[in-house]
C-alpha cells in the first residue's frame, strides 16, 4: 500500500470512529443495497446516496477493509436460511447498520473535501453489498432497515465486467457446491449438482455464482421485503425508473440523482469512461467482449437453476421476471 492509500485508509477508518460518536445513526434510517459484482450496485449506492443527510458505508463484507468482519471469520458468500439465528453475523451487521463499524478504505478519492465533509456531516446511511445476495433475504427479515434494494443485470454483461476488471473470484466450486448442498431445493436437484461438478472454465465457474447468488433472493418468499432494481431498465427508461425507485421510499427524486444518471460509477469510469453510459450501447457492451460460445455456455448454466429471462438480448424477459415475482 502506497503512502496515499495507506493515508486513505486512516483517514477513512478515523472518520468513521469520530461520526460514530456525533451522530445517532438508526437502522430504522438505513437503506441495504445488494448485488452481485459489476450489477451496477455502486452506481445505485450513488443514486441513492444523493438523499441529503446519506453517506455510504462501500462493502461491510471486505475482509481487508473491515477488520472486525476479518476476525468474524466467514466464508465467501455462505447461503444463511430466512429461518435461522446467526448470532455473530446478527451483531457485526447491527453495529455496520448503526455506523457503528469502521473501514480502511485505500482509495484516494474519499480524501476529497468535499467527500470527507458529506461524510462527517451524514447522520444516515447507505449500505452497500455484493456479497450479501445469498443472505439478502435473513438480512430483510431480521433487521427493521429503512429499505432494501436488490438489483440484478444480465449474467453476461456481468461477467464481462468481471473480467475486463480482471476480478477472479476465489469462490471454487467445491465452495460453491457446499452452499448450493444447503438449499433444499437445489440439493435435490441431481442433475443440477451434477452439472455443477463438470465446471472446468472461469467464465463457466463465474456464470454459476451468479446463477446460485440472484437465485437466492429470486427464489426467496414473495412478497419480496426489498425493491428489486432492473440494471437494463434503469438504463434504458431512467427518469420512470429513478421515479419508482425513491417512490419506494416516499423521496421525491434529488436533483443530484438526476445529474448523477448519466455517469457512471467511480468503480466503471476506471474501467471503460464515460462514453458508452446512458445509451443503448451500454446494454451491447458484452458482446465485444465475449465470444459466441462463452455467451452459449453461460446462459446454459444460469438455465440449470431456472432463471432463463436473460438471453442473447440486451433485456430480459419481463414477463417471465414478472413470473418470478418482480413488480414489473
Amino acid at each position: 500500500m502506497g503512502p496515499l492509500s495507506f493515508l486513505a485508509s486512516r483517514t477513512n477508518y478515523t472518520l468513521d470512529l469520530i461520526t460514530a460518536h456525533l451522530h445517532d445513526f438508526r437502522i430504522e434510517d438505513t437503506i441495504v443495497i445488494s448485488g452481485t459484482r459489476r450489477s451496477g450496485s455502486t452506481w445505485l449506492m450513488e443514486l441513492l446516496e444523493s438523499i441529503p443527510e446519506y453517506k455510504s458505508i462501500f462493502e461491510p463484507f471486505h475482509p481487508s477493509w473491515y477488520p472486525e468482519f476479518r476476525k468474524l471469520g466467514i466464508p465467501y458468500d455462505p447461503y444463511v436460511p430466512t429461518q435461522e439465528d446467526y448470532p455473530k453475523l446478527r451483531a457485526y451487521l447491527g453495529k455496520v447498520f448503526t455506523g457503528r463499524v469502521g473501514a480502511q478504505f485505500p482509495h484516494r478519492q474519499y480524501l476529497r473535501l468535499g467527500t470527507i465533509i458529506r461524510r462527517f456531516k451524514a447522520s444516515k446511511l447507505v449500505v452497500k453489498f455484493v456479497r450479501a445476495n445469498t443472505m439478502l433475504p435473513w438480512i430483510a427479515n431480521t433487521f427493521n432497515l429503512r429499505a432494501t434494494y436488490f438489483i440484478i443485470r444480465h449474467p453476461c454483461a456481468t461477467i464481462a465486467s468481471q473480467l475486463a476488471t480482471g476480478f477472479f473470484s476465489k469462490i471454487t466450486v467445491d465452495q460453491l457446491l457446499n452452499e448450493v448442498n444447503k438449499v433444499p431445493e437445489l440439493a435435490e436437484n441431481e442433475e443440477l449438482v451434477t452439472r455443477l461438478r463438470g465446471i472446468n472454465s472461469q467464465i463457466e465457474r463465474l456464470a454459476a455464482i451468479w446463477a446460485f447468488e440472484n437465485y437466492i433472493p429470486l427464489a426467496s418468499k414473495k412478497p419480496y421485503p426489498w425493491y428489486t432494481v432492473i440494471y437494463e431498465r434503469l438504463v434504458v427508461n431512467p427518469e420512470e425508473e429513478l421515479g419508482a425507485i425513491f417512490g419506494y421510499i416516499g423521496e421525491e427524486v434529488p436533483e443530484e440523482a438526476v445529474k448523477r444518471i448519466k455517469t457512471p460509477s467511480k468503480v466503471t469510469r476506471k474501467t471503460y469512461g464515460k462514453d458508452y453510459i446512458g445509451t443503448p450501447r451500454q446494454l451491447i457492451k458484452w458482446r465485444e467482449k465475449l465470444s459466441e460460445r462463452q455467451v452459449r455456455g453461460i446462459l446454459e448454466i444460469i438455465s440449470w437453476f431456472g432463471l432463463d429471462f436473460y438471453d442473447e438480448h440486451p433485456e430480459p424477459d419481463y414477463d417471465s421476471l414478472a413470473s418470478w415475482g418482480v413488480k414489473i
